[in-house]
């Protein structure tokens, strides 16, 4: 659930066909790491996602009047990268770019775009 609107809205979220993803698949999905998967069909160490940044830990969390309910978001990802083919998508925990409340984040969609070809670097 989205949690947007009032009682009477419908919980849709912008940009989704109503009942996306309430209906399993007709068919498997393809195995990630294209059937070269490990121990309990786990995908390649190259191909699994990493956490690139996490939420601080909850006492050291920024309590304000925006903040509730840190301790359900204290230690949790806050960007991933998902290695895919020949590229990388990068997954945030909140909408970086939402209006103007959170400038100081803005540079993590910037930095992922401009270092679309180096998103790989340090993996191990």
């Amino acid at each position: 659930p989205t949690g947007r609107g009032t009682i009477d809205d419908p919980d849709v979220a912008q940009g989704r066909p109503f009942g996306l993803g309430t209906q399993p698949p007709a068919t498997p999905l393809p195995d990630a790491g294209g059937g070269r998967g490990g121990a309990n069909n786990q995908p390649p160490l190259e191909a699994r996602p990493r956490v690139l940044l996490r939420f601080a830990a909850q006492d050291q969390l920024l309590v304000s009047g925006l903040l509730d309910g840190g301790a359900d978001i204290a230690n949790q990802p806050v960007a991933v990268d998902v290695p895919l083919q020949k590229g990388h998508i990068v997954v945030f925990a909140s909408n970086p770019i939402y209006r103007g409340e959170t400038i100081g984040s803005y540079f993590m969609v910037f930095n992922s775009i401009l270092s679309f070809d180096n998103l790989g670097a340090g993996r191990k």
